[in-house]
């Protein structure tokens, strides 16, 4: 930045009002009137229409565009990063730049204007956009004119003029464009506005006065960054990305896709008149889905860090099927072999999807879950086992590998079933003894083998 010169600038300004003047839609009409007129040999004609070419060019002459630009339409023009006219464009309220804001720090949660390390800057008044034009020329190395005004740069205003006045004004001008000017701010009717709470407690309080008012301005720096993101879905290397999907034998290469947008138009039938960025979108804006997140319950049962067993009434529940077909045999005709077979069946649905839950728990649950938990200890064993490998659980590790605590759960389960049998069949409570407490925990030891004979993994 410091090897530029004011005469770097200087040429960069008259090479953007050759280019306005060669681009003027009267200069080409005149200038294809004067061809016409020299090939018929309408001295006449040529002498109107190189008449009126002398004038237009008189109008993008250095010294004439700059003060009509610096000191009469400047005032037309309006530089932000946060626009009153993309909420409505004939809004009138004030804008703010956010460039010229201090940032805060403790955002990184949030998705905001200060997520991006620079916004691009916006402008409305589109009679006065071509000002806006030349402070975005570039002059060295990526370094527009704007970006010389912001810091100070020393160059900038001999470059504005040979006169050291106007210059001096001129510079004044174009650094009022980049201030917000709070000191006479204004909303407009057209605007949004909401109440605010200055607090949690606020909406409890009897005072008028504990909310502010907000009006929303519309972040068309920020949204022109999302816009231009979004439609690198259409470069040619994001297409040919895409296209390497549908082949076989070749390196994949990663792509953009968005899912669910909406497009949401601004600025009326001229998007223009709300600003320049939102223009060069043809007034599009693209709006990312902000639906609810969809929560699907799981299919097993939660274990709250207050319970004491796996085994109530939210597992006998999970197991329902197994349990219905338990109760079944028990009011069924008695028959031996129908019997045995019946509670052969019942307790392998029942087992089956005790483990799959047990499976499911050391799987999904980071190693050392339990130990906030109010587990039965032999429980923390069986379904937390990779806690026996972090720091500071010997104690746990030698107690998991004894294996006692595979019986204690052969009678946590027979348990189960026993107290889901007597309150299912309170008329014949008393059936369900010893005996059948002993066969409910061979049932339970058998599935344990079976487990580990097919390495399992799961005791």
């Amino acid at each position: 930045m410091n090897n530029i010169s004011w005469q770097d600038i200087r040429k960069v300004i008259l090479d953007f009002l050759q280019q306005r003047l060669a681009s003027n839609s009267n200069y080409k009409t005149e200038m294809s009137k004067l061809e016409k007129a020299k090939e018929l040999g309408d001295q006449v004609a040529v002498n109107e229409a190189q008449q009126k070419l002398d004038e237009l060019a008189k109008r993008f002459e250095f010294e004439a565009w700059m003060e009509d630009a610096a000191i009469r339409r400047i005032s037309w023009l309006i530089i932000a990063t946060h626009l009153s006219k993309g909420i409505h464009p004939s809004s009138k309220a004030c804008n703010a730049n956010y460039n010229t804001q201090i940032k805060p720090n403790n955002l990184n949660n949030l998705v905001s204007s200060a997520t991006v390390n620079s916004l691009p800057f916006d402008a409305s008044g589109a009679a006065a956009l071509d000002i806006f034009g030349l402070l975005n020329q570039v002059v060295k190395n990526d370094i527009t004119i704007l970006q010389l005004i912001i810091n100070n740069h020393s160059a900038v205003q001999e470059a504005l003029s040979d006169d050291k006045n106007k210059s001096a004004l001129y510079l004044e001008n174009f650094q009022q464009l980049l201030r917000d000017n709070w000191s006479d701010a204004q909303a407009s009717e057209l605007n949004k506005q909401f109440f605010w709470p200055n607090s949690e407690e606020t909406y409890l309080s009897q005072h008028e006065n504990n909310y502010r008012l907000l009006i929303p301005l519309h972040p068309s720096a920020l949204c022109h960054l999302v816009y231009q993101k979004i439609q690198t879905r259409f470069s040619e290397e994001n297409k040919n990305a895409r296209e390497l999907r549908r082949k076989k034998d070749v390196e994949y290469q990663p792509y953009f896709s968005f899912h669910d947008l909406a497009v949401v138009k601004l600025g009326g039938s001229n998007a223009q008149n709300a600003s320049q960025l939102i223009g060069s979108q043809m007034g599009r804006n693209f709006l990312l889905p902000s639906m609810p997140p969809k929560f699907e319950k799981s299919q097993f049962p939660s274990i709250s860090k207050q319970q004491e067993t796996i085994f109530n009434n939210a597992l006998q529940y999970f197991c329902r099927f197994g349990f219905k077909l338990l109760f079944d045999m028990v009011e069924s005709p008695k028959n031996i072999v129908e019997e045995r077979d019946d509670r052969k069946d019942a307790f392998a649905v029942i087992l089956s999807l005790l483990l799959k839950f047990a499976r499911y728990i050391q799987t999904t649950q980071s190693a050392g879950w339990s130990r906030d938990y109010s587990l039965n200890f032999d429980e923390k064993l069986w379904l937390d086992p990779q806690r026996a490998q972090l720091e500071n659980e010997e104690d746990f590790k030698k107690q998991y590998e004894q294996g006692d605590w595979q019986q204690s759960l052969e009678k946590l389960f027979a348990t189960w079933v026993q107290n889901a049998l007597k309150e299912k069949f309170k008329n014949i409570k008393q059936q369900f003894a010893d005996p059948e407490f002993s066969e409910w925990r061979r049932e339970f030891s058998a599935a344990v083998k079976a487990s580990q004979s097919k390495r399992e993994v799961i005791f």
